[in-house]
């Protein structure tokens, strides 16, 4: 077996495998990003030491077909017991598979990565250019093998790197042919970033070179070539001297005529007119101005032409600038109703010093449906059917309003019961800050503000309690700077009510079976029973009042009194109906500047304030007050501040494998009207993309194990780390650490095993460690994750690290994309 899985059986005798790059920058060992990025040849890569992919590419056999038909062939016998089984359709079949997995090998698997004096000289001469390029004009580059193990045919490659002293720039000078080009050049000459004393670095330069194209394109210079503007670079070849004068030339316009090319003077270009059409140029029925912009489309107006000419940020007179023609283009978009729209220019004179301005604006369809089914399966509904739909209707108040009406609902079955969800949802969106003017004009159109109203209802009928749930809302998003973004709810409404609060102890059956064990064990409590257990809901409401009133032999503040409260306590609170009514502003900054990026961070605050205003005017309004509790609507309404700091990084690492980290910190404070957090404003831990060694809910709070089917608080702190890679085709790898736990403060447990009292409480962090493999589908991935228990705050102190990493206690998750 060890024989068969040498790699150096496939290699001539003189060949060699790539163990390691070893870089040294002017004598000392360097592992610069830069450097290596420089180097594309890698050694094979290893899992657990064994270069796994390698094996499968020399495992391919290039000549599976010729062999398949040798074996066929070598016994006449064979052939003929084959094609009375088969016809010679399916035998060609087999040779067919039987070449295509040898293909399958060769494409998943890994060439060896053999050191070549072409390849490795040709990365030298990369790594000079690049120092080069950063001013270290007499850099030089040697390369050497060093052999690592004669019977593994590996060695290392050394690639001494001498720099020498770099060079920076001197004296900074110009040559502008036309005298427009030199005058607005001398406006911003100190934004150059172009300085003296500046190490030379061809970075600099294109910089340069784009930010005067971007800043004379902005002047009025429409026709301004980038290719006219050049550097001319004098350097000292006797080596003596390490100043570089640079002058930066900028040549006339190069016209292409029939005689050839002619230059000319630039000149700066101003707008004529604004023509904006909103039907095809064949089906104009009326033509109107508006705010010096002509319009043009049916005699039935379908859009205000208010609204497009704030989008629109060009006028007659303006000087032609390319960031109005980017900014034009994406406030359209952001108005939601058209596909990308065009913007043209044409000389109006033929002088050719103003432009004429053409905005084409495609409409999309008034009306879209969407319609969605899926089959379900979890944990409680054994199988089911699951469907959405929704209309949205485009410009319903000709402002570029956007209307969706939806409605979703399931039914399927779990054991003998048939349960079902049916709900839907209206949502109204408007392209501007929906409040006062004196108020909306603190924030400008050109941050792309949002305003959405939306109404919502769900009816649940289950296993569980059977809810009704009510959602409203009003919003507001605008975006701060290109990567930051506000949103602000003003309010956000959800009124939860419990239908069937009688079937909570079929629910919760670990909360049943610890009531249910104690009232066996107490006297007096027979009238309570069914049978051998506590009826349900008479005989355990009955019991805990009995035991709770003092009339029962357990003594109060015994640790079976203290039980059976803690026991009603989570049963009225969990079959409570909530009123919520709350304000929030989140702020999210995300430098990721494409789908493909993996150098980038994202943090996102969130603050949210519920109960308090309506607690402010609880004397004004006269709202109804029972034990220390105001009633809205006769319910008791939900009170609390509620704070999350969440933190995302990913760091490249070599040319495909990604270091990814999150932290999370969330806190609930009740107030007031209200001693703890509603179920669904609370934190829990556990599952895929949280501590992956605890299934969900079942982590926490601190180092309590209440065997609780759902473990909730009100206070979380998460940290995840994550190492990524490729194993092998669409395979992808990752090793991950999950830190993390829940406690309830400042609430109404007073359990110090599930609350957080200091800093001491911080050794009651969960750890969970483990591995995972996921398939690259393209669209999303697949991803497979087994944690174990490295560090069990539930357990003893003695026995909280390193006793559970059997695979029999391991937590497998099931997800789809990266946790984060």
């Amino acid at each position: 077996m060890l024989s068969g899985c040498r790699v150096t059986k496939k290699l001539d005798a003189d060949d060699l495998l790539l163990d390691q790059n070893l870089f040294y920058y002017n004598g000392s060992r360097t592992f610069s990003d830069s450097i290596q990025a420089l180097v594309p040849q890698q050694p094979n890569k290893r899992v657990f030491g064994i270069p796994l992919r390698l094996l499968i590419y020399q495992s391919a056999n290039e000549n599976s077909a010729t062999e398949f038909d040798n074996w066929l062939q070598k016994n006449p016998k064979r052939s003929q017991h084959m094609q009375s089984i088969w016809s010679q359709k399916q035998i060609d079949q087999m040779r067919a598979y039987k070449v295509q997995f040898q293909n399958w090998k060769q494409r998943n698997g890994e060439p060896p990565s053999l050191i070549d004096s072409l390849y490795f000289d040709e990365y030298a001469n990369d790594i000079t250019t690049y120092l080069s390029n950063r001013g270290y004009f007499k850099a030089k580059t040697k390369v050497a093998k060093e052999l690592t193990s004669s019977s593994r045919q590996t060695a290392n490659l050394i690639y001494d790197i001498q720099t020498g002293l770099p060079y920076y720039l001197d004296s900074i000078t110009t040559d502008i042919k036309s005298p427009v080009i030199d005058s607005l050049y001398q406006l911003k000459s100190a934004e150059s970033i172009l300085k003296k004393g500046n190490q030379f670095n061809t970075l600099d330069f294109e910089a340069e070179r784009n930010r005067l194209y971007a800043y004379f394109k902005n002047q009025g210079i429409y026709h301004f070539q980038l290719n006219a503007i050049d550097f001319e670079i004098a350097w000292d070849t006797t080596g003596t001297d390490f100043q570089l004068p640079v002058k930066i030339a900028i040549e006339d316009f190069r016209k292409p005529t029939t005689d050839g090319i002619v230059y000319e003077p630039y000149k700066q270009t101003k707008i004529n007119a604004v023509n904006v059409y909103t039907t095809r140029a064949g089906e104009v029925e009326s033509q109107n101005r508006f705010d010096s912009i002509s319009f043009f489309g049916l005699k039935k107006k379908r859009y205000s032409q208010n609204m497009l000419s704030k989008a629109i940020q060009m006028r007659s007179g303006d000087l032609y600038s390319d960031l109005a023609r980017t900014q034009t283009i994406a406030k359209l978009n952001h108005l939601g109703i058209f596909e990308y729209p065009t913007i043209s220019y044409s000389y109006s004179d033929s002088l050719e010093t103003a432009l004429n301005t053409i905005i084409t604006l495609r409409p999309r369809e008034r009306f879209e449906l969407e319609f969605g089914l899926d089959l379900t399966q979890s944990n409680i509904q054994d199988q089911g059917i699951a469907f959405n739909s929704s209309i949205n209707v485009l410009n319903i108040f000709r402002g570029a309003e956007n209307f969706e009406f939806g409605v979703r609902g399931s039914i399927g079955r779990s054991a003998d019961d048939v349960i079902s969800e049916i709900g839907g949802d209206v949502r109204l969106r408007i392209p501007k800050i929906l409040m006062p003017r004196i108020i909306a004009k603190i924030i400008p159109e050109n941050l792309q503000p949002i305003s959405v109203l939306n109404f919502g209802t769900a009816l649940q009928n289950n296993i569980g309690l059977d809810k009704q749930t009510y959602n409203a809302g009003v919003q507001y998003q605008w975006k701060t700077k290109k990567n930051n973004r506000i949103d602000f709810n003003l309010l956000n409404l959800t009124l939860v009510d419990n239908r069937n609060v009688q079937n909570y102890f079929n629910v919760y059956t670990n909360a049943y079976s610890e009531l249910n064990s104690l009232a066996k064990s107490t006297t007096g409590t027979s009238s309570f029973f069914n049978g051998d257990n506590l009826a349900i809901p008479d005989g355990t409401a009955g019991f805990t009042n009995y035991v709770l009133s003092d009339n029962s032999p357990i003594v109060k503040g015994s640790t079976s009194y203290l039980n059976v409260q803690r026991i009603e306590e989570r049963r009225d609170r969990l079959t409570q109906n909530n009123l919520i009514i709350a304000s929030s502003i989140d702020f999210l900054k995300n430098t990721q500047t494409s789908f493909f990026d993996e150098n980038f961070y994202q943090v996102r605050f969130q603050f949210e304030s519920t109960g308090n205003l309506i607690s402010l005017l609880a004397e004004p309004l006269n709202l109804e007050r029972k034990n220390e509790t105001n009633y809205l609507f006769n319910l008791p309404y939900s009170q609390y501040v509620k704070g999350e700091f969440d933190y995302i990084q990913h760091w490249l690492v070599g040319s495909s494998s990604v270091f990814a980290l999150r932290t999370f910190v969330g806190l609930a404070v009740p107030l007031g009207n209200a001693t703890s957090i509603p179920f669904n404003r609370s934190y829990f831990s556990g599952g895929a993309n949280d501590n992956r060694a605890w299934e969900v809910y079942r982590l926490g709070p601190g180092s309590s194990f209440s065997g609780n089917e759902f473990n909730e608080a009100n206070f979380k702190l998460a940290l995840n780390v994550e190492y990524r890679f490729n194993l092998f085709g669409s395979f992808k790898g990752a090793l991950f650490t999950d830190v993390g736990n829940i406690w309830n403060v400042f609430d109404d447990v007073t359990d110090p095993k599930r609350r957080f009292d200091g800093f001491e409480d911080l050794s009651e962090l969960a750890v969970g460690s483990g591995f995972g493999v996921r398939y690259d589908f393209g669209l999303f991935i697949f991803r497979l994750d087994t944690g174990f228990k490295t560090h069990n705050p539930a357990l003893e102190k003695s026995k909280r690290w390193l006793t559970e990493l059997q695979f029999k206690k391991a937590n497998i998750t099931i997800g789809i994309n990266y946790p984060f």
